[in-house]
């Protein structure tokens, strides 16, 4: 229990007023001793989420929520709980914390992120359904992934051509047609004879394109068809096969995405079925826990609409469509009907060049729907379309939304042109990186906004700019990093380094192809000095502090390496700690199904400047610091002090203040909530409270007690009434 002479001294006659003093509501509390249960029970009789705390001497922070307070005390299962309820993961203290600052494990921070994502997605749906009421929509989307030249859009033809049209199709296309490729992602609605209504991506397979590909495949109700030429060899179709469904698990989260593997190019092989289901066979194998990959095998003539195996993969896009929309939900009334007339606006409301709205102009056309749609409701109905893949709503940081109403105009005719190689081939050969304004005028000619499509490039993170004139496009960039852009300093012994890596988790993981393309544009808009760019590696600075950042030849794995050369430490640190952050976000944002590990560079493989990266895992790190703090490297050959790999070693006056964030110390010697040694809340005593008033914050009636955070308890409510709040009773 709480030390009345203590209460006494802070000038209060009872604990509750000690307590009400610093602010705290009984969730706080609650949270504060670990009371799970008493959470869980005050979420669900309306404890206000937000609540903030007041100021209180164990913290260095004031102004918490319930969210902040239980990631600080690393209680996972009740941030998890909070965030189910609509926590905001967005909230700051007065110091501009927000709970995902006081969790440090990464992966925890990427799934909390992901949690809070899919809550704010499901309540935004429920409130629209609520308002508007729901419309079934009879229409799922078709991805076509492959490389390039295996035959998609030719397989998207044949498709969409009817019976009779396809007799005259399969005897008059000839066998050598032109391969023309698809410029970034082609995008439209078709009907697909014996399937019905169809939303087809059909996703470019050149390299250069993929950058934006990520942004578009990871929409609800989707079909993947991965298409491959099986006359290219085996080691080829393999690696092409794998990266793409590696692709596809990298985008998605929620569930097993539906995949149909399908070879081309039947018609030049009497062997290719063996082939194909050897194929079919090696990626289910290795993808059977992340995709749901169909056990058909398909060999097709891309251009032949009559044959078997065409008519086979018609029939099972039909039975897999009724599998979608036996689950689909319904659309919110007015994001449906805005489907209906999104082509009527692209042609009559804007141009057919720029088919993009201004907010104003977006909410006059919506009006013609409802004349009395808010603004709140407006923006959330197509924040909806735009998680359907239906159209692209841009918020801008100091203005009003944009709308895009034709997502192909913006794939093919904008982020195509931009990521086609042709079009600055000045920028190729300049070793500043530098596309102009003046450039990017003369691509886009024919659009007569192009400061329009300047900001779209940048919301999207395709570009940055210093001056607004002069732009990186870092998915342009082509050169590697050479080696003279990290050398040795002139003072080794006083320089401290250490590092970390992040690395792909599983073979069926990879980093998207907007990851570090993303990552380079968010170091040039986050960190205070331009950084040094190349295809594979970034090196940054900031006051005493300089880091690099470097790719893996073979992409799966990211290198942090951060350096002082005056022996920096805690710069050093705080350096470390924001291109993690920097990482992590983009990974959420391109990557989500991406699975990674966090390993410990070796500080002294980088002192030496070794050609490799050398790491230790972090249950090797974990295993050293119970023991002896020393950890072994079998390949180099050597022993590393734990505090050197994770801080650059620990100076005097650093003894005791815990691993940079990562270890929170919370045993206090003085506290002004409770006295040493004794809890607040605990199950003894048959304690109660009135929780009509605790759970607005009045801690008048809260008298708990307690010795210990495993004193929990369970929570139950007196009394036969349902609802009957005036009493809360914690028995043991």
């Amino acid at each position: 229990m709480i030390d009345r002479d203590v209460v006494m001294n802070r000038g209060c006659d009872t604990v509750a007023q000690y307590i009400e003093m610093f602010g705290w509501t009984a969730l706080h509390l609650a949270i504060f001793h670990g009371r799970t249960g008493v959470v869980e029970l005050l979420i669900q009789h309306g404890a206000d989420l937000e609540a903030r705390s007041g100021f209180l001497r164990v913290f260095t922070q004031d102004g918490r929520t319930a969210l902040h307070l239980a990631s600080w005390r690393g209680q996972t299962g009740v941030v998890e709980l909070l965030i189910q309820h609509g926590a905001d993961l967005e909230a700051r203290t007065k110091n501009g914390k927000t709970p995902l600052d006081f969790v440090h494990d990464q992966d925890s921070r990427r799934s909390l992120k992901k949690l809070a994502n899919e809550v704010a997605v499901e309540i935004s749906y429920h409130n629209l359904m609520k308002q508007s009421g729901g419309e079934k929509v009879d229409r799922f989307k078709l991805c076509l992934c492959g490389p390039q030249e295996a035959g998609k859009s030719t397989l998207m033809e044949s498709f969409e051509t009817g019976f009779v049209f396809a007799f005259i199709r399969d005897r008059m296309t000839p066998d050598n047609q032109p391969h023309e490729p698809t410029p970034g992602v082609n995008v439209g609605t078709t009907n697909i004879p014996g399937v019905g209504q169809v939303s087809v991506w059909d996703f470019a397979g050149q390299s250069e394109y993929a950058v934006t590909h990520s942004m578009f495949m990871d929409a609800e109700n989707t079909i993947f068809i991965v298409l491959y030429n099986i006359m290219v060899d085996h080691e080829t179709q393999t690696k092409e096969v794998h990266w793409w469904l590696c692709f596809i698990k990298s985008c998605n989260t929620k569930s097993k995405p539906y995949v149909i593997l399908a070879a081309s190019h039947a018609d030049q092989t009497d062997t290719g079925h063996q082939r194909a289901s050897f194929i079919l066979e090696l990626m289910t194998s290795e993808f059977k826990d992340h995709l749901n990959i169909s056990d058909e095998v398909f060999l097709l003539d891309c251009r032949k609409t009559r044959k078997t195996d065409m008519r086979r993969l018609k029939d099972l896009l039909t039975r897999l469509k009724s599998k979608l929309l036996e689950h689909q939900r319904a659309i919110p009334k007015l994001c449906a009907t805005i489907i209906k007339r999104l082509p009527k606006w692209a042609k009559e409301k804007c141009s057919p060049k720029c088919p993009v709205l201004r907010w104003a102009e977006y909410k006059e056309a919506a009006k013609e729907i409802d004349r009395f749609v808010d603004d709140d409701f407006l923006k959330a109905s197509s924040q909806y379309l735009d998680h359907l893949g239906e159209i692209l709503f841009v918020p801008l940081q100091n203005a009003d939304p944009i709308i895009v109403l034709k997502p192909n105009w913006l794939c093919t005719d904008v982020f195509g042109k931009v990521m086609a190689p042709e079009n600055f081939p000045i920028h190729l050969r300049t070793t500043r990186n530098i596309v102009t304004k003046k450039e990017i005028q003369k691509v886009f000619q024919d659009v007569a906004d192009v400061d329009l499509l300047i900001t779209l490039l940048q919301e999207f993170q395709l570009c940055h700019t210093f001056d607004g004139q002069e732009f990186v496009i870092p998915g342009l960039l082509t050169q590697t990093m050479p080696p003279e852009k990290w050398q040795p300093t002139a003072n080794p012994a006083k320089t401290v380094y250490f590092g970390r890596q992040v690395q792909c988790a599983d073979t069926t993981d990879m980093f998207s192809s907007a990851f570090f393309p993303r990552v380079q544009t968010r170091l040039m808009r986050e960190l205070k000095n331009r950084p040094l760019l190349w295809r594979d590696g970034a090196k940054c600075y900031d006051s005493n502090v300089e880091s690099l950042i470097k790719l893996s030849p073979d992409g799966r794995a990211v290198n942090i390496c951060v350096r002082s050369k005056q022996g920096d430490k805690p710069s050093c640190r705080q350096m470390l700690r924001k291109i993690e952050v920097i990482l992590n976000n983009v990974l959420d944002e391109v990557s989500p199904g991406t699975t990674t590990k966090e390993r410990v560079l070796s500080a002294r493989a980088l002192e030496e400047h070794r050609e490799e990266f050398f790491s230790y895992s972090m249950d090797q790190i974990n295993e050293a610091k119970a023991e002896d703090g020393i950890v072994h490297h079998d390949i180099l050959g050597f022993s590393e002090d734990v505090d050197d790999l994770l801080y650059g070693g620990r100076d005097e006056d650093e003894e005791g203040q815990g691993a940079v964030g990562y270890t929170v110390q919370q045993t206090f010697q003085e506290t002004y909530v409770y006295g040493t040694g004794n809890y607040v809340i605990s199950s003894g005593d048959h304690a109660h409270f009135d929780m009509a008033r605790i759970k607005q914050g009045d801690l008048g009636q809260l008298q708990l007690e307690g010795n210990g955070p495993s004193d929990q308890g369970q929570p139950q409510l007196e009394g036969n009434v349902p609802g009957d709040l005036e009493q809360l009773q914690l028995e043991e």
